[in-house]
This record gives structure tokens, sequence and C-alpha cells, in this order.
């Protein structure tokens, strides 16, 4: 699920992995009123969440993951207040970036390409990196700002990809993903600036939601990658945009393994962006130390379930066991019975009044 200031997109995959074939798939338009827009997106969202888990439950399906992109750090916070107040949980929020990182990581393993540079697009700014298609990690990422005429912005995206080439790790193709921007039109001049294939999502409106699909299914792949904190940075000052990558959210799907709401991320951890704070580890489970499927949801009711289930079968066994069944058994706990005491002897009967004496004579 992609969420923007004037749109919801949802898209649901077949695939514990997020990476089947397309069930259904929805855009919801939202009224852009200032602020309200903002909380009115963050509501859309909800409502399909939990439209979407019904729907999914109606129809056979067991959904196993949620995942929300998002590209505005006020959308963020609204989601997350929405989220809370409405207690839904097990739903990850993911930037825009990594939804797209995570999208790249799957083409190429589909495609066997080793390393893709991902040419990111936004409105104002372009971002080119290279993903990993065995581990999902993000390397060599360089966010450069673009202009405001049209022309000279494509003649830098076209410079870009060009780069792409000369990079370290040698990317074999590269693939372009957008929010906000008509890939499709600017496809041809980005194809002719470099001789490594390219490619482009077929449905890009909802490429950000297939890729939040696949990065909450195999959560998380890109946290661990400290490289891709330069996607955080101001292209001009450096400063870290806090919501641009926050691995402390991404997190949230693996904190506990009970399932904890999205609400239950912590607010104050020391380092929420260099990996540093104490459940970076687990990011994949503390056990395994590798990824590993994000399935809370469904195994969280399967022990509920479960647990049920047992208690009442103990509430019934308890209930039928007949009177008998309680006695002791032989042989334990035996008690010998008290021997009871020697009756009393009788009390010896009273002696006989004596006869009253004759009376005198006269």
């Amino acid at each position: 699920m992609s969420m923007a200031p004037t749109a919801v997109r949802m898209v649901l995959v077949e695939g514990e992995n997020g990476d089947g074939a397309t069930v259904d798939e929805d855009n919801i338009q939202v009224a852009a009123d200032d602020d309200a827009a903002t909380f009115s997106a963050a509501d859309q969202v909800v409502s399909a969440i939990l439209g979407t888990r019904e729907g999914a439950a109606e129809g056979g399906y067991q959904l196993t993951s949620t995942g929300v992109t998002f590209t505005d750090p006020i959308e963020a916070a609204a989601l997350r207040d929405a989220l809370a107040a409405h207690k839904v949980e097990n739903v990850m929020l993911v930037s825009a970036f990594l939804a797209a990182a995570a999208l790249t990581q799957a083409v190429g393993n589909q495609t066997n390409y080793a390393h893709t540079a991902l040419l990111y697009i936004e409105p104002d700014t372009a971002t080119l990196a290279v993903v990993d298609s065995a581990d999902g990690s993000v390397t060599d990422v360089r966010r450069q700002p673009l202009p405001d005429d049209d022309a000279a912005a494509v003649t830098q995206l076209a410079t870009m990809v060009s780069e792409a080439e000369t990079l370290a790790s040698l990317p074999d193709a590269v693939f372009v993903v957008g929010s906000g921007v008509d890939i499709p039109m600017i496809k041809p001049a980005l194809e002719a600036a470099t001789t490594l294939p390219l490619a482009s999502p077929e449905e890009p409106e909802t490429a950000l939601a297939r890729g939040a699909a696949l990065a909450s299914a195999n959560a998380p792949l890109f946290a661990s990658s400290t490289a891709a904190l330069a996607y955080a940075q101001d292209p001009g000052t450096g400063a870290l945009d806090p919501f641009a990558v926050a691995p402390g959210y991404f997190e949230a799907s693996s904190a506990d393994a009970d399932g904890l709401a999205y609400s239950a991320v912590a607010d104050d951890l020391d380092y929420p962006y260099t990996g540093e704070h104490p459940v970076a580890a687990p990011l994949a489970g503390e056990a395994d130390g590798e990824r590993k499927s994000f399935r809370l949801v469904g195994t969280a009711l399967a022990a509920i379930f479960v647990i049920g289930v047992a208690a009442l079968v103990v509430s019934l066994a308890i209930a039928i066991r007949p009177t008998a069944g309680v006695q002791p058994a032989p042989g334990h706990n035996v008690v010998a019975p008290a021997q009871a005491p020697a009756p009393a002897a009788p009390a010896p009967a009273p002696a006989p009044a004596a006869p009253a004496p004759a009376p005198a004579p006269d």
C-alpha cells in the first residue's frame, strides 16, 4: 500500500513472500484540502487495511503482512496516530525509497541479475543506488536535486543513468521507479543514455505499493545497509531527514515474537538511524540472524487458536472426569484406620436397698 497526500493505492498479492500474482488492487482518491487531506489519507489507509483483511478472509486468503509506504513525514505521523487509535496491529511503515529497493531486488532475482541499479525519481530529487539481488543490500547511493525546468531535469536524469555503468559494484541493469513522476514519458531518453538494459514497472502507479508488500513480507532486507542513509541526507546540507529512512519503524514487525502493534515502536531509541539501537540486531529474528518471513498475523492467530483449544480440552476433561476417578489409587497415600478403643466395662449394678426395720412390739 502506498500513501500520498491525494491518493492511496492498494495492491493485494499472493505468496508468503509477497511475490505472487495480484489478487486485487484499488486506487482511492483523497481530497487535497490543506492539513485535512493528510489526516484523511491516514484514515483512508486504516480503512483500506481493515477492509482488505476482511475481504481476504472472505475470499479464503490469509493476510500475512501489511506494508505502507510514505513520502511525507506529516503523513507518517498522522498514520501512526490513526493506527494506534484504531488498534491496528502488524503494519510496517516503509519509506518509498526502501519500497523501491525491495521491488528492485525482486526484479533482479527474476532476471538473474546479481546487481541492479535503482534510479528512484521524485518531483524534486533523484536517487541512484545499487541493490544486491542476493541479500537486498543497498550500496553506492547518490542523491541529487533536480532543476525546476523539465528538460533540464530529464538531461540530468540521463546523466545519472549513464553514470550507473561506472559504479564500483558494476550493475547488470537499471530499474527506474518514480513517485509523482511520469516514468513512461521520460523512459526513452533514459534508455538512450546507457548501454545497460533499462526497465520500469509495468504498473507504475502501484509499483511502490507492491514494493511495500515485498518489504513487509521479507522484513527487513535493507535496514541493515547503512549506505542507504545517504538517501536520507539533504543534497544541499547533508542533514538527515529522520523520516526518509527510519530503521526503527522498519523493525516493528520483528521487535517481539508476539507481534507488536505498529504504534508499539519506541519513540526514544538511542540510535534510530544507524542500526546501533537494541532492536537493530534482531531485524530478521534474534535466533536466525538472517531474513525471516513476516508472518506475525497468521502465527499470532494460530497461537491464540491453539491456546484456546487447549484450554477448552482441559476444561472439558475436568468437567467429564468421573467422581470415582478422583478417589486415591490403591497403594497411594494409604492410611491405616485407627484401632477402635475397647468398650468401657459396664458399671456395677447398685446394691438392693435394705428392707425397712420391723416395728417394735407394744
